[in-house]
């Protein structure tokens, strides 16, 4: 049990005091450096589960859940395929495709792109990222078939606007009066989107899925077919059923398995970030050690007197350790505090030191997002806080034994 007298005393020889004043900046030093520690910690932990996360949606905004092929390039025979999966528990949608590699050219510029044919009557996920234009017209007997919706660096690249007509080249031949040539044909552009991710602006065209079909003459055959669910966390799942009421020859796999070495890349960056800049923690704790030592040495009188009076071995540890806990929580405390308001303010300060450096940090044709996301969790940051509390704690365990075996006689020989 605590007692009142001890943390007064432990709060005295925290403060500044003539002759003693060194200490007790080391003291004070050290819970500085611990606040530091974890604000970085919290930081970039926020940092770096904010770009997985953001990299992650951005994915899956143009990528399905789970994705179902057949054993060669095309589908042909996947009506079947299809009503089967739409019954499987957690399946919101289920949706034919087809992608095919492309050459897109507006006047003399030309680029390499995949060109997606879609269920324009029922896949409406790219219409609310259109930022020019419209979305893709619904597939009826009066509507015009050949159109496209690309993404905005696609647009910059090849300088094509809403209206303008740029010729796709399909990979596949035909025959003309000179032979075997490539096909190719004119797509109104109508909807430019903007994803916010520079893979897809640059290197996407969307189209009716019925248009791609004419371009490459495949007929009704589609390339596969996507599924997406009513919660992502349950693809793994969800596809080892499907993989079961399927043929054999059906190729499954789901999100996480066609960009596992991505994520786990980013795991693996995430916890080796954590593990450095830990290090920072563990230094401010040695230095609270350290100053805690010389408190000791110091007040060996101070010790010895309390010992004559009646004070015990465990009063005496208790008082060091007191003084530990105070350090400790003081650093853990304000880190958090400053750790969670640059956390959430982040995106804002980072924008704000752009502007007045006219620097970029993050370049969209470079980097995967074009911001510095944040997002903290409660979890993660109650696991940092904890820790370096625990470990504060534990560290001055060691100061505090050295104070109880001060001996009384020896300290005050020469008193």
């Amino acid at each position: 049990m605590i007692q009142r007298f001890e943390l007064l005393l432990a709060l005295r020889y925290l403060r500044s005091q003539r002759g003693e004043r060194f200490a007790s900046l080391v003291g004070w030093s050290s819970a500085l450096g611990m606040a530091i520690g974890v604000m970085t910690l919290i930081v970039v932990m926020a940092v770096m589960n904010g770009v997985a996360t953001e990299i992650r949606d951005k994915i899956l905004g143009f990528s399905s859940h789970i994705e179902i092929q057949g054993p060669g390039d095309t589908l042909a025979n996947w009506n079947a395929w299809l009503n089967i999966v739409k019954q499987a528990p957690h399946v919101a949608q289920a949706l034919p495709y087809i992608s095919t590699q492309t050459l897109a050219n507006h006047r003399h510029r030309s680029t390499g792109a995949i060109l997606k044919g879609i269920d324009t009557n029922n896949d409406k996920t790219i219409a609310t990222l259109i930022t020019q234009g419209r979305f893709l017209s619904t597939v009826q007997d009066d509507a015009p078939l050949f159109e496209a919706v690309i993404g905005k660096d696609l647009a910059h690249k090849l300088s094509a606007s809403v209206g303008d007509n740029i010729r796709l080249l399909s990979p596949s031949s035909g025959i003309s009066p000179m032979g075997s040539a490539p096909r190719m044909r004119a797509f109104k552009v109508v909807g430019i989107f903007d994803s916010g991710f520079y893979e897809y602006d640059v290197g996407l065209i969307l189209t009716s899925m019925q248009a791609v079909q004419r371009l490459n003459r495949l007929g009704n055959e589609i390339t596969g077919i996507e599924l997406h669910l009513t919660d992502r966390n349950l693809a793994t799942k969800v596809a080892k059923q499907i993989r079961l009421s399927l043929p054999a020859s059906a190729w499954v796999t789901d999100w996480q398995q066609r960009h596992q070495s991505f994520f786990e890349a980013l795991k693996m960056e995430r916890t080796a970030m954590s593990i450095i800049l830990f290090l920072i923690v563990i230094v401010a704790i040695f230095n609270m050690v350290s100053s805690l030592v010389m408190v000791v040495m110091e007040k060996r009188k101070e010790v010895a007197i309390l010992k004559t009076i009646g004070a015990t071995n465990g009063s005496i540890i208790r008082i060091f350790l007191l003084m530990g806990i105070i350090l400790s929580s003081m650093g853990t405390l304000l880190g958090l505090f400053m750790g969670i308001l640059i956390s959430h303010y982040l995106e804002a300060i980072v924008a704000w030191i752009e502007e007045i450096s006219h620097t970029t940090f993050l370049s969209g044709d470079v980097y995967y997002i074009d911001h510095v996301p944040a997002m903290m969790d409660v979890s993660s940051i109650m696991a940092v806080a904890v820790m370096s509390f625990s470990m504060g704690v534990v560290a001055t365990l060691y100061p505090a034994w050295r104070a109880a075996k001060v001996p009384p006689a020896e300290a005050l020989r020469y008193e």
